[in-house]
């Protein structure tokens, strides 16, 4: 531990009086995602003068191609006045699927960490150590006021909100993730599922995208491989009409999914893959290459016709998006 981060620690651990979460705190957020709604969130909390009960709680509808379903996360936390932890219970469900965990006490639970850093005054780098609900990893949450927005991360994620002292944050902006919060009393789950193929990744995010590495370079495309790339209103659309030409053509194919750079941006993508004299060969019909340039990171692949694998891959992808 460096000389710096020690005076940190100890500053937060020797000086819990300075710092309390507020009396009372009830707020709605709409939740987006690339610039994309995709649900709500609610963070509430009260106070007695020996105990603080705050929840989260949130639902967000996953995009369509990892099966438009709905996302909930709720946390229950029993706090001292200060936000260290006496108890943490969280419930997440997707996809038919329930994760429980329990946590005694510890450090300051990360959901309040916005709260406890909001108090800093006008140029003040506040901190507080925290710990995430559901991996239950420890670090640091620091932030730096400047007017009405205070800025620095929390666990080491970059983190900017805007917040008076003794108040929840208006308004979260979680960069690496592309994520905002903006305060909302009406905020509800959007009725169509999100776009997701399309919409730019985060640098910070693509450079390993939920720790799948970059592809590697593909090999040269035999001249039997289909050259025509047909229309389609999406990468989705196009790489499906592609496998059907490459079928008739007497080809095996399938499905890629993953992230993808198109010359400005690393986006979500699909393309295609076909096996051809023994190896497979990545072809993209929407950027009309083949063999598929790079740079992209390929999270999950399914055949038609395979429906496991199919909702294996979308299983995968609503898991990366959702984090």
């Amino acid at each position: 531990m460096t000389a710096g981060v020690l005076l940190v620690a100890m500053i937060a651990s020797t000086a819990p009086a300075q710092r309390r979460l507020p009396a009372s705190v009830d707020v709605r957020y709409r939740v987006e995602i690339a610039g994309e709604h995709v649900g709500w969130a609610r963070l509430a909390v009260t106070c007695a003068p020996s105990r603080c009960d705050a929840l989260w709680e949130s639902a967000l509808r996953a995009p369509d191609e990892a099966g438009g379903g709905v996302l909930t996360r709720r946390i229950e936390i029993e706090a001292e006045p200060g936000g260290l932890a006496r108890g943490v219970r969280l419930r997440a469900v997707a996809d038919g699927g329930e994760r429980r965990l329990d946590a005694g006490d510890g450090p300051v639970p990360a959901t309040l960490a916005e709260l406890l850093l909001a108090a800093a005054a006008d140029g003040e780098r506040r901190c507080v150590r925290v710990r995430d609900e559901e991996s239950g990893r420890e670090g640091m949450a620091c932030a730096r006021r400047s007017g009405a927005w205070l800025e620095g991360d929390v666990l080491g994620e970059p983190i900017r909100f805007r917040s008076d002292a003794g108040a929840a944050p208006s308004e979260v902006l979680v960069p690496a993730q592309g994520v905002r919060f903006t305060a909302d009393p009406a905020a509800a789950l959007p009725r169509r599922a999100p776009i997701l193929f399309g919409t730019a990744v985060p640098q910070a995010r693509a450079a390993r995208p939920c720790g799948v590495p970059r592809d590697d370079s593909p090999p040269p495309a035999p001249a039997d491989v289909p050259r025509a790339f047909p229309k389609g209103a999406s990468c989705r659309e196009r790489t499906a009409r592609y496998l059907r030409i490459a079928g008739q053509a007497g080809l095996r194919g399938r499905h890629a999914v993953g992230i993808a750079f198109d010359g400005r941006a690393f986006v979500w993508h699909e393309w295609a893959e076909l096996l051809v004299e023994g190896r497979w060969i990545p072809v993209d019909p929407s950027f009309e290459q083949a063999p598929a340039e790079g740079p992209r990171h390929t999270l999950a692949r399914y055949e038609d016709g395979d429906a496991a694998a199919r909702a294996e891959a979308g299983r995968k992808v609503l898991d990366c998006w959702a984090h």
